[in-house]
């Protein structure tokens, strides 16, 4: 649909009271919500347009929650709620960007807004491989592209890079591109009230691609450097690209986690019951109207 026709429905949609007829049958359920980086106000958008939202826009949309729902910590997941009480919300943050652990974390301060932030350690103040490559094919990576590079390489930052400059896609690393934070940046973001921190696997490869050993090396490498940095490390974890299968679910139940997280799927299952490794999430991009991001918090 034309997104100036689609912006319109949207608004008819909202305006008509169906989003809040929808919203009510929502009682009491609960929705994850997968964010990636949030951009300081002034500064342009560039790398993978879909995972950085800007400030203001991300500012409008913790209003309109705090409005219709209520935001709980990600510990409160399999908890009952009664059914009269507000649909309720988790923010989670993949990746660790700098403008999530900064102004994202400082807008949900204002509200007194829980979150947690999934890292993977070894991306730690570095360009990820996924912004570099939709720099250079206009803010966006094909399906094919995606399919060959997680398929095929696996996922693999050092392999993907290495394969793209080979075919002269990625000639060096723009300095103006997101980066994922820093130590110290994590550290201060992991210290404010109601910041949890979980883990997006150590280096960010495709899981479905390693052999046991490697997985496993994933996984406890990851927590081991979580537990001995930060005293708000929650025992969830969010797939890289979205991806599992039931070798990499049985890895995860063997390191002792509670849950794992999708990219995609919508609402928890009311009858949820932990642990569960194939937990969905709705995933926020870039480019959602405000009226579009209330009617998917209204399960529309």
């Amino acid at each position: 649909m034309n997104p100036a026709l689609k912006h319109l429905a949207e608004r008819a949609l909202v305006r008509s009271g169906v989003e809040r007829f929808a919203r009510r049958t929502r009682r009491g359920r609960t929705l994850v919500l997968a964010y990636h980086n949030v951009v300081p106000n002034g500064e342009a958008v560039s790398g993978d347009k879909d995972l950085h939202l800007p400030q203001k826009e991300f500012s409008l949309q913790l209003d309109a929650l705090a409005e219709t729902h209520d935001v709980i910590p990600i510990d409160s997941i399999g908890h009952a709620s009664p059914l009269s009480a507000r649909p309720r919300v988790v923010i989670t943050f993949d990746d660790a960007y700098m403008g999530a652990l900064s102004v994202g974390v400082e807008e949900l301060a204002k509200r007194g807004m829980p979150a947690t932030i999934f890292v993977a350690p070894g991306l730690i103040d570095s360009v990820s491989w996924w912004d570099t490559l939709a720099e250079r094919t206009h803010g966006a990576i094909s399906g094919e592209l995606r399919k060959h590079v997680l398929e095929t390489l696996g996922g693999s930052a050092d392999s993907v890079l290495r394969w793209a400059r080979s075919k002269s896609l990625v000639t060096s690393s723009r300095p103006d591109l997101p980066r994922i934070g820093t130590i110290s940046q994590l550290a201060l973001a992991a210290s404010q009230r109601g910041i949890t921190i979980g883990s997006h696997s150590w280096s960010h490869p495709n899981l479905c691609a390693l052999g046991q050993a490697d997985l496993e090396a994933e996984l406890s490498r990851t927590n081991q450097w979580l537990q001995s940095r930060f005293s708000s490390v929650v025992p969830w974890l969010s797939y890289p690209y979205g991806l599992y299968n039931e070798s990499v679910k049985g890895a995860i139940a063997k390191a002792g986690y509670l849950g794992a997280f999708r990219i995609d799927g919508g609402w928890l299952q009311p009858s949820l019951s932990l642990p569960s490794y194939t937990l969905p999430r709705l995933s926020i991009s870039s480019g959602l109207s405000l009226n579009g991001f209330r009617l998917r918090l209204a399960g529309m």
